[in-house]
Protein backbone atom coordinates (compact mmCIF):
# COMPACT_ATOMS: atom_id res chain seq x y z
CA UNK A 1 0.00 0.00 0.00
CA UNK A 2 1.49 2.94 -0.82
CA UNK A 3 1.61 6.74 0.79
CA UNK A 4 0.70 9.92 -0.82
CA UNK A 5 -0.49 13.09 -0.04
CA UNK A 6 -4.32 15.03 -0.70
CA UNK A 7 -3.98 18.20 -1.50
CA UNK A 8 -4.06 19.57 2.28
CA UNK A 9 -0.59 18.12 2.91
CA UNK A 10 -1.98 15.28 4.74
CA UNK A 11 -0.28 11.73 4.28
CA UNK A 12 -2.84 8.94 3.61
CA UNK A 13 -2.19 5.13 3.95
CA UNK A 14 -4.67 3.07 2.16
CA UNK A 15 -8.03 3.72 2.88
CA UNK A 16 -7.26 6.00 5.86
CA UNK A 17 -5.65 9.11 5.58
CA UNK A 18 -3.52 10.79 8.46
CA UNK A 19 -2.94 14.96 7.92
CA UNK A 20 1.25 15.31 7.59
CA UNK A 21 2.53 18.94 8.84
CA UNK A 22 4.33 20.88 6.04
CA UNK A 23 7.40 22.82 7.31
CA UNK A 24 5.58 25.98 5.99
CA UNK A 25 2.83 25.53 8.53
CA UNK A 26 5.21 24.21 11.47
CA UNK A 27 7.01 27.39 11.29
CA UNK A 28 3.32 29.49 11.02
CA UNK A 29 2.71 27.57 14.77
CA UNK A 30 5.81 28.43 16.67
CA UNK A 31 5.39 32.41 15.30
CA UNK A 32 2.13 32.55 16.91
CA UNK A 33 3.44 31.13 20.08
CA UNK A 34 6.18 33.40 20.04
CA UNK A 35 3.77 36.25 19.82
CA UNK A 36 1.43 34.94 22.59
CA UNK A 37 4.74 34.50 24.74
CA UNK A 38 5.04 38.22 24.57
CA UNK A 39 1.91 39.17 24.96
CA UNK A 40 1.38 37.30 28.27
CA UNK A 41 4.48 37.85 29.92
CA UNK A 42 3.95 41.51 30.72
CA UNK A 43 0.99 40.64 32.02
CA UNK A 44 2.33 38.47 34.01
CA UNK A 45 5.09 40.61 35.97
CA UNK A 46 2.37 43.36 36.63
CA UNK A 47 0.27 40.77 38.24
CA UNK A 48 3.79 40.16 40.76
CA UNK A 49 4.30 43.42 41.77
CA UNK A 50 2.38 44.64 44.82
CA UNK A 51 -0.76 47.43 44.01
CA UNK A 52 -0.02 51.10 44.40
CA UNK A 53 -1.33 52.36 47.79
CA UNK A 54 -4.36 53.85 47.12
CA UNK A 55 -4.39 57.40 47.83
CA UNK A 56 -5.77 58.57 51.01
CA UNK A 57 -7.42 62.12 52.69
CA UNK A 58 -5.88 63.87 54.87
CA UNK A 59 -5.85 62.96 58.80
CA UNK A 60 -8.28 64.30 60.65
CA UNK A 61 -6.54 66.30 64.19
CA UNK A 62 -6.59 63.58 67.04
CA UNK A 63 -7.37 64.71 71.07
CA UNK A 64 -4.31 64.66 73.10
CA UNK A 65 -3.79 60.91 74.85
CA UNK A 66 -5.70 60.27 78.19
CA UNK A 67 -3.27 60.28 80.78
CA UNK A 68 -2.62 56.69 82.51
CA UNK A 69 -5.00 56.99 85.74
CA UNK A 70 -2.93 57.36 89.22
CA UNK A 71 -3.07 54.34 91.67
CA UNK A 72 -4.67 55.83 94.57
CA UNK A 73 -2.02 55.04 97.31
CA UNK A 74 -3.89 52.34 100.26
CA UNK A 75 -5.03 54.24 103.42
CA UNK A 76 -3.80 50.96 105.63
CA UNK A 77 -0.33 48.63 105.68
CA UNK A 78 0.29 45.66 104.59
CA UNK A 79 1.95 42.80 102.28
CA UNK A 80 1.35 45.67 99.25
CA UNK A 81 3.73 48.36 101.00
CA UNK A 82 6.71 46.73 100.12
CA UNK A 83 5.84 45.75 96.64
CA UNK A 84 7.69 46.74 93.05
CA UNK A 85 5.50 49.78 92.90
CA UNK A 86 5.93 51.16 96.56
CA UNK A 87 8.49 50.70 99.05
CA UNK A 88 10.63 47.74 97.59
CA UNK A 89 13.84 48.96 98.33
CA UNK A 90 13.09 48.34 101.92
CA UNK A 91 13.76 44.81 101.84
CA UNK A 92 17.19 44.88 99.40
CA UNK A 93 19.29 44.79 102.41
CA UNK A 94 21.12 41.94 103.28
CA UNK A 95 20.07 41.62 106.60
CA UNK A 96 16.01 42.41 107.20
CA UNK A 97 13.99 43.00 109.96
CA UNK A 98 12.01 40.62 111.27
CA UNK A 99 8.76 42.33 110.59
CA UNK A 100 9.73 43.75 106.97
CA UNK A 101 11.04 40.61 106.19
CA UNK A 102 7.55 39.24 106.92
CA UNK A 103 5.83 42.44 105.27
CA UNK A 104 4.23 43.25 108.57
CA UNK A 105 4.20 47.41 108.55
CA UNK A 106 2.11 47.49 111.22
CA UNK A 107 4.05 46.55 114.96
CA UNK A 108 5.78 49.59 113.92
CA UNK A 109 3.54 52.04 111.74
CA UNK A 110 -0.46 53.15 112.09
CA UNK A 111 -2.52 55.37 109.12
CA UNK A 112 -3.80 58.71 110.07
CA UNK A 113 -7.21 59.47 109.36
CA UNK A 114 -8.13 57.89 105.64
CA UNK A 115 -4.87 59.09 104.21
CA UNK A 116 -1.60 57.72 103.13
CA UNK A 117 -0.19 58.56 106.16
CA UNK A 118 1.17 56.78 108.57
CA UNK A 119 3.27 57.49 111.99
CA UNK A 120 5.29 55.29 114.81
CA UNK A 121 3.17 53.73 117.38
CA UNK A 122 5.43 54.83 119.68
CA UNK A 123 8.01 57.42 120.08
CA UNK A 124 11.71 56.99 120.56
CA UNK A 125 12.98 53.85 122.29
CA UNK A 126 9.33 52.51 123.52
CA UNK A 127 8.96 52.25 119.60
CA UNK A 128 11.84 49.33 119.90
CA UNK A 129 10.43 48.03 123.67
CA UNK A 130 7.06 46.83 121.93
CA UNK A 131 8.78 43.68 120.72
CA UNK A 132 12.50 44.00 122.02
CA UNK A 133 13.06 43.22 125.79
CA UNK A 134 14.27 45.97 127.80
CA UNK A 135 17.84 45.73 129.66
CA UNK A 136 18.37 45.74 133.19
CA UNK A 137 19.55 49.50 133.98
CA UNK A 138 22.64 50.02 134.08
CA UNK A 139 25.26 53.82 135.84
CA UNK A 140 26.54 54.51 132.09
CA UNK A 141 23.83 54.83 129.70
CA UNK A 142 25.06 55.77 125.66
CA UNK A 143 22.90 58.52 125.23
CA UNK A 144 21.30 57.29 121.90
CA UNK A 145 20.37 54.03 123.54
CA UNK A 146 18.38 55.55 126.31
CA UNK A 147 16.76 58.17 124.09
CA UNK A 148 16.09 56.54 120.33
CA UNK A 149 17.26 53.33 119.05
CA UNK A 150 17.00 54.99 115.38
CA UNK A 151 19.80 57.14 116.15
CA UNK A 152 22.12 53.80 115.71
CA UNK A 153 20.11 51.12 113.96
CA UNK A 154 18.17 50.85 111.08
CA UNK A 155 14.74 50.45 111.95
CA UNK A 156 14.35 48.33 108.53
CA UNK A 157 17.79 46.51 107.35
CA UNK A 158 20.86 47.37 106.34
CA UNK A 159 24.14 45.15 105.19
CA UNK A 160 25.02 44.19 108.47
CA UNK A 161 23.42 41.94 111.30
CA UNK A 162 22.89 44.54 113.82
CA UNK A 163 21.50 46.58 111.59
CA UNK A 164 23.96 49.36 112.24
CA UNK A 165 23.76 52.22 110.18
CA UNK A 166 27.00 53.32 108.35
CA UNK A 167 28.60 49.65 110.06
CA UNK A 168 29.50 47.95 112.65
CA UNK A 169 32.01 48.78 114.86
CA UNK A 170 34.13 52.01 113.84
CA UNK A 171 32.10 53.05 110.92
CA UNK A 172 29.13 53.34 112.17
CA UNK A 173 30.58 54.75 116.18
CA UNK A 174 32.09 57.69 113.85
CA UNK A 175 29.05 58.91 112.23
CA UNK A 176 29.06 60.74 116.06
CA UNK A 177 32.00 60.26 117.86
CA UNK A 178 35.46 61.87 116.46
CA UNK A 179 38.17 59.29 115.75
CA UNK A 180 40.45 58.93 118.37
CA UNK A 181 43.54 57.96 116.29
CA UNK A 182 43.62 61.68 114.31
CA UNK A 183 47.33 63.09 115.49
CA UNK A 184 48.60 59.91 117.07
CA UNK A 185 51.65 58.33 115.50
CA UNK A 186 50.75 54.97 117.35
CA UNK A 187 48.05 53.08 118.02
CA UNK A 188 46.36 50.79 120.50
CA UNK A 189 45.60 47.03 118.50
CA UNK A 190 41.77 47.49 118.36
CA UNK A 191 41.91 50.72 117.84
CA UNK A 192 43.86 50.64 114.90
CA UNK A 193 41.71 47.72 113.73
CA UNK A 194 38.30 50.02 114.51
CA UNK A 195 37.09 47.45 116.38
CA UNK A 196 35.37 49.82 119.67
CA UNK A 197 33.07 46.79 121.48
CA UNK A 198 36.66 45.34 122.12
CA UNK A 199 36.64 47.77 125.25
CA UNK A 200 33.32 49.40 124.82
CA UNK A 201 29.57 48.52 125.16
CA UNK A 202 27.49 50.11 123.19
CA UNK A 203 24.11 50.43 124.95
CA UNK A 204 25.22 50.55 128.68
CA UNK A 205 27.70 49.76 131.52
CA UNK A 206 28.40 49.91 135.07
CA UNK A 207 31.91 51.26 134.37
CA UNK A 208 32.92 54.89 133.41
CA UNK A 209 33.28 55.66 129.13
CA UNK A 210 31.39 52.22 128.61
CA UNK A 211 33.55 50.09 129.26
CA UNK A 212 33.08 46.27 129.14
CA UNK A 213 34.60 45.49 132.23
CA UNK A 214 36.55 47.48 135.74
CA UNK A 215 39.45 49.69 133.76
CA UNK A 216 42.50 47.18 134.94
CA UNK A 217 40.73 43.67 134.60
CA UNK A 218 40.03 45.19 130.82
CA UNK A 219 43.54 45.65 130.36
CA UNK A 220 44.68 42.33 131.81
CA UNK A 221 42.51 40.06 129.91
CA UNK A 222 44.60 40.70 127.24
CA UNK A 223 47.83 41.91 128.46
CA UNK A 224 48.31 38.70 130.56
CA UNK A 225 52.25 39.40 131.00
CA UNK A 226 51.19 41.94 133.04
CA UNK A 227 48.64 40.35 134.86
CA UNK A 228 51.32 37.55 135.65
CA UNK A 229 53.73 39.80 136.69
CA UNK A 230 51.05 41.60 139.44
CA UNK A 231 50.12 38.62 140.44
CA UNK A 232 53.11 37.38 141.75
CA UNK A 233 54.37 40.83 143.12
CA UNK A 234 55.13 42.23 146.30
CA UNK A 235 54.30 45.69 145.59
CA UNK A 236 51.85 47.02 142.76
CA UNK A 237 51.53 50.55 141.59
CA UNK A 238 48.04 52.02 142.68
CA UNK A 239 46.97 52.88 139.52
CA UNK A 240 48.05 49.65 137.87
CA UNK A 241 45.54 48.08 140.56
CA UNK A 242 42.82 50.28 139.97
CA UNK A 243 43.16 52.00 136.54
CA UNK A 244 45.56 52.23 134.12
CA UNK A 245 44.14 54.86 132.08
CA UNK A 246 46.07 56.60 134.85
CA UNK A 247 48.86 57.18 132.71
CA UNK A 248 47.85 55.23 129.36
CA UNK A 249 45.60 56.33 127.01
CA UNK A 250 43.39 53.56 125.72
CA UNK A 251 42.69 54.52 122.25
CA UNK A 252 47.10 55.57 120.94
CA UNK A 253 49.36 58.30 122.04
CA UNK A 254 52.50 60.05 120.75
CA UNK A 255 54.79 58.63 123.43
CA UNK A 256 56.07 54.64 123.38
CA UNK A 257 53.29 52.50 125.42
CA UNK A 258 50.80 55.32 125.10
CA UNK A 259 51.79 57.47 128.09
CA UNK A 260 50.22 60.26 128.69
CA UNK A 261 54.14 61.98 128.97
CA UNK A 262 57.58 60.88 129.47
CA UNK A 263 59.78 60.45 132.50
CA UNK A 264 59.18 62.26 135.66
CA UNK A 265 56.64 64.17 133.88
CA UNK A 266 54.17 61.05 134.22
CA UNK A 267 54.73 61.16 137.59
CA UNK A 268 54.32 64.58 138.50
CA UNK A 269 50.55 63.69 137.85
CA UNK A 270 50.48 62.40 141.13
CA UNK A 271 53.74 62.71 143.04
CA UNK A 272 54.29 66.01 142.40
CA UNK A 273 54.45 67.72 146.20
CA UNK A 274 56.72 64.76 146.25
CA UNK A 275 58.91 65.26 143.58
CA UNK A 276 59.29 69.22 144.22
CA UNK A 277 60.56 68.05 147.35
CA UNK A 278 63.25 66.62 145.89
CA UNK A 279 64.03 69.46 143.65
CA UNK A 280 64.49 71.15 147.19
CA UNK A 281 66.97 69.26 149.04
CA UNK A 282 70.37 70.50 149.38
CA UNK A 283 71.94 67.46 148.62
CA UNK A 284 70.14 65.60 145.48
CA UNK A 285 70.24 62.20 144.32
CA UNK A 286 72.32 62.55 141.06
CA UNK A 287 69.89 60.16 138.93
CA UNK A 288 66.98 62.18 139.72
CA UNK A 289 68.71 65.37 138.54
CA UNK A 290 70.50 64.19 135.80
CA UNK A 291 68.24 61.29 134.38
CA UNK A 292 65.16 62.69 135.53
CA UNK A 293 63.39 59.12 135.13
CA UNK A 294 62.03 57.19 138.24
CA UNK A 295 61.86 54.31 136.12
CA UNK A 296 65.56 54.14 136.43
CA UNK A 297 64.82 52.69 139.88
CA UNK A 298 61.04 51.58 139.49
CA UNK A 299 58.85 49.57 137.85
CA UNK A 300 55.37 51.90 136.66
CA UNK A 301 53.48 48.50 137.37
CA UNK A 302 54.86 45.55 139.93
CA UNK A 303 57.58 44.32 141.50
CA UNK A 304 58.76 41.08 143.56
CA UNK A 305 60.26 43.99 145.58
CA UNK A 306 59.50 46.59 148.09
CA UNK A 307 58.63 50.36 146.99
CA UNK A 308 57.95 49.00 143.26
CA UNK A 309 62.03 48.66 142.77
CA UNK A 310 63.58 47.16 140.04
CA UNK A 311 65.51 44.78 142.06
CA UNK A 312 66.89 44.63 145.40
CA UNK A 313 68.17 48.40 146.50
CA UNK A 314 71.83 46.67 146.60
CA UNK A 315 71.87 45.53 143.57
CA UNK A 316 70.37 48.69 142.28
CA UNK A 317 72.41 50.52 143.70
CA UNK A 318 75.38 48.60 142.74
CA UNK A 319 74.68 49.26 138.78
CA UNK A 320 75.59 52.72 139.19
CA UNK A 321 78.05 52.17 142.27
CA UNK A 322 80.22 49.88 140.39
CA UNK A 323 83.10 51.95 139.39
CA UNK A 324 84.78 55.25 140.67
CA UNK A 325 82.65 58.10 140.67
CA UNK A 326 83.60 61.99 140.18
CA UNK A 327 81.20 63.96 142.16
CA UNK A 328 80.93 67.61 141.62
CA UNK A 329 81.87 68.83 145.08
CA UNK A 330 85.58 67.10 144.00
CA UNK A 331 85.05 64.28 145.92
CA UNK A 332 85.44 60.79 145.10
CA UNK A 333 83.43 58.10 145.94
CA UNK A 334 84.99 54.76 145.57
CA UNK A 335 83.97 51.70 143.45
CA UNK A 336 80.94 50.45 146.36
CA UNK A 337 80.65 47.43 144.79
CA UNK A 338 84.17 46.33 144.70
CA UNK A 339 84.52 47.01 148.56
CA UNK A 340 81.36 45.01 150.03
CA UNK A 341 82.01 41.65 147.21
CA UNK A 342 86.06 42.00 148.60
CA UNK A 343 85.29 42.47 152.17
CA UNK A 344 85.60 39.85 155.16
CA UNK A 345 83.14 42.30 157.46
CA UNK A 346 80.17 43.79 156.89
CA UNK A 347 78.50 46.86 158.40
CA UNK A 348 74.50 45.22 159.51
CA UNK A 349 72.62 47.08 157.25
CA UNK A 350 74.53 45.96 153.89
CA UNK A 351 74.36 42.37 155.35
CA UNK A 352 70.81 43.16 154.79
CA UNK A 353 71.07 44.35 151.45
CA UNK A 354 69.63 47.47 152.60
CA UNK A 355 71.61 50.40 151.45
CA UNK A 356 68.38 52.65 152.16
CA UNK A 357 69.16 51.82 156.22
CA UNK A 358 71.38 55.15 156.10
CA UNK A 359 71.19 56.55 152.48
CA UNK A 360 67.80 58.39 150.99
CA UNK A 361 67.56 57.35 147.52
CA UNK A 362 65.83 60.27 146.07
CA UNK A 363 67.84 63.30 148.13
CA UNK A 364 68.49 64.62 151.14
CA UNK A 365 69.56 67.63 153.40
CA UNK A 366 72.74 65.74 154.53
CA UNK A 367 75.80 64.83 152.76
CA UNK A 368 76.32 61.83 150.92
CA UNK A 369 72.40 62.11 150.56
CA UNK A 370 72.32 60.37 154.50
CA UNK A 371 68.80 59.18 156.26
CA UNK A 372 69.76 61.67 159.21
CA UNK A 373 72.76 63.86 160.51
CA UNK A 374 76.43 62.55 160.38
CA UNK A 375 79.39 64.75 160.60
CA UNK A 376 80.82 65.24 157.11
CA UNK A 377 84.36 66.45 158.32
CA UNK A 378 87.11 64.24 159.68
CA UNK A 379 87.48 65.70 162.36
CA UNK A 380 84.14 67.00 164.03
CA UNK A 381 83.35 68.11 167.98
CA UNK A 382 80.74 65.73 169.40
CA UNK A 383 76.80 67.21 169.40
CA UNK A 384 74.02 65.77 170.67
CA UNK A 385 72.24 64.94 167.29
CA UNK A 386 75.13 65.60 164.99
CA UNK A 387 75.45 61.49 164.60
CA UNK A 388 71.58 60.79 164.81
CA UNK A 389 72.36 58.63 161.78
CA UNK A 390 74.04 56.25 163.75
CA UNK A 391 71.58 56.34 166.72
CA UNK A 392 69.24 54.96 164.59
CA UNK A 393 71.03 51.57 165.44
CA UNK A 394 73.51 51.65 167.79
CA UNK A 395 72.78 52.78 171.68
CA UNK A 396 73.63 56.65 172.49
CA UNK A 397 75.34 55.80 175.39
CA UNK A 398 78.28 54.30 174.47
CA UNK A 399 79.70 57.71 173.50
CA UNK A 400 78.10 59.52 176.46
CA UNK A 401 80.10 59.04 179.64
CA UNK A 402 83.72 59.00 180.25
CA UNK A 403 83.52 55.81 182.33
CA UNK A 404 80.93 53.08 180.92
CA UNK A 405 80.05 49.82 181.02
CA UNK A 406 78.10 50.35 178.05
CA UNK A 407 81.02 49.56 175.22
CA UNK A 408 83.59 47.15 174.24
CA UNK A 409 85.68 49.80 173.57
CA UNK A 410 87.03 50.43 177.04
CA UNK A 411 90.11 49.75 179.09
CA UNK A 412 88.43 48.68 182.19
CA UNK A 413 85.97 51.17 182.71
CA UNK A 414 87.57 53.54 180.73
CA UNK A 415 84.98 54.67 177.63
CA UNK A 416 87.89 55.00 174.86
CA UNK A 417 84.65 55.64 172.34
CA UNK A 418 84.09 58.87 175.14
CA UNK A 419 87.89 59.56 174.36
CA UNK A 420 87.87 59.75 170.24
CA UNK A 421 84.93 61.67 170.30
CA UNK A 422 85.00 64.35 173.01
CA UNK A 423 87.47 66.33 172.71
CA UNK A 424 88.38 69.67 170.59
CA UNK A 425 89.00 67.99 167.49
CA UNK A 426 86.86 65.15 167.90
CA UNK A 427 87.05 61.72 165.45
CA UNK A 428 84.00 61.26 163.80
CA UNK A 429 83.09 57.40 163.45
CA UNK A 430 84.48 57.53 159.72
CA UNK A 431 87.69 58.31 161.17
CA UNK A 432 88.57 54.51 162.35
CA UNK A 433 85.31 52.76 161.30
CA UNK A 434 84.68 52.10 157.56
CA UNK A 435 81.21 52.79 157.04
CA UNK A 436 80.51 50.31 154.61
CA UNK A 437 82.52 46.95 155.02
CA UNK A 438 86.67 46.25 155.85
CA UNK A 439 88.87 43.61 156.37
CA UNK A 440 89.33 44.46 160.00
CA UNK A 441 87.48 43.37 162.88
CA UNK A 442 84.32 45.83 164.17
CA UNK A 443 84.72 47.60 160.49
CA UNK A 444 88.00 48.58 161.26
CA UNK A 445 89.67 51.06 158.54
CA UNK A 446 92.80 49.47 157.05
CA UNK A 447 93.88 52.85 155.87
CA UNK A 448 92.57 56.43 156.71
CA UNK A 449 91.68 59.08 154.33
CA UNK A 450 93.73 61.99 155.31
CA UNK A 451 93.83 64.39 152.45
CA UNK A 452 96.58 63.26 149.95
CA UNK A 453 97.71 61.23 152.88
CA UNK A 454 96.70 58.00 153.81
CA UNK A 455 96.85 56.61 157.58
CA UNK A 456 97.38 52.85 157.51
CA UNK A 457 95.50 51.57 160.25
CA UNK A 458 96.57 47.71 162.04
CA UNK A 459 93.94 46.53 164.37
CA UNK A 460 94.24 43.49 166.30
CA UNK A 461 91.37 41.76 168.47
CA UNK A 462 91.11 39.53 172.02
CA UNK A 463 88.52 38.06 174.13
CA UNK A 464 88.29 40.98 176.80
CA UNK A 465 89.78 43.70 174.46
CA UNK A 466 92.51 44.55 171.51
CA UNK A 467 95.26 47.03 169.93
CA UNK A 468 95.88 49.20 166.83
CA UNK A 469 98.28 50.83 165.51
CA UNK A 470 97.82 53.65 163.72
CA UNK A 471 99.36 56.96 161.94
CA UNK A 472 97.24 58.66 164.59
CA UNK A 473 99.30 57.53 167.59
CA UNK A 474 101.64 55.04 169.01
CA UNK A 475 100.61 51.46 169.37
CA UNK A 476 97.86 51.54 171.91
CA UNK A 477 96.27 47.79 174.32
CA UNK A 478 93.18 47.57 175.56
CA UNK A 479 91.27 45.56 177.79
CA UNK A 480 87.93 45.44 179.21
CA UNK A 481 88.72 43.13 182.39
CA UNK A 482 92.42 43.84 183.12
CA UNK A 483 92.94 47.41 182.33
CA UNK A 484 96.30 48.22 180.55
CA UNK A 485 98.13 51.16 181.92
CA UNK A 486 97.84 53.92 179.50
CA UNK A 487 100.68 56.62 178.93
CA UNK A 488 99.12 60.26 179.10
CA UNK A 489 96.85 60.94 176.14
CA UNK A 490 97.02 64.20 174.14
CA UNK A 491 94.00 66.10 174.61
CA UNK A 492 93.78 68.59 171.36
CA UNK A 493 95.14 66.21 168.94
Amino acid sequence: MGIRANAHGQETTGGARRAVPTLAAIGAAIALGLLLLAAVAPRRAAAQQPAPAAAQPPAAAQPPAAPTPKMTPPATVGPNCTTGQCHAAIKASKFTHGPVNLNQCAPCHVPVGNKHEFQKTERGRALCLICHQAEAAKKVVHKPFGADCLLCHSPHGADNRYFIMGGLQAPGCLRCHTDPRKGLKMVHGPVAQGECLACHSPHQSDNAHLLTDSPTKLCLDCHVDFAATMAGAVSVHAPAKTDCAGCHNGHGGNNASFTFATGRSLCEKCHGDFLKKIDSFKYPHKVMTENKSCETCHSPHASKEQRLLTANNEELCFSCHDKTIQAKSGRTLPNIKELVTTSKYLHGPLQQKNCIACHQAHGSEYPNILEKAFPAAFYAPYAEHAYDLCWSCHDQKIVLAEHSTDTGFRNGDLNLHYLHVHREKGRSCRACHQEHASNQPVHIRSEVPFGRWTLKTEYSKTETGGGCTTGCHVHYDYDRKNPVKLPPLPVNQ
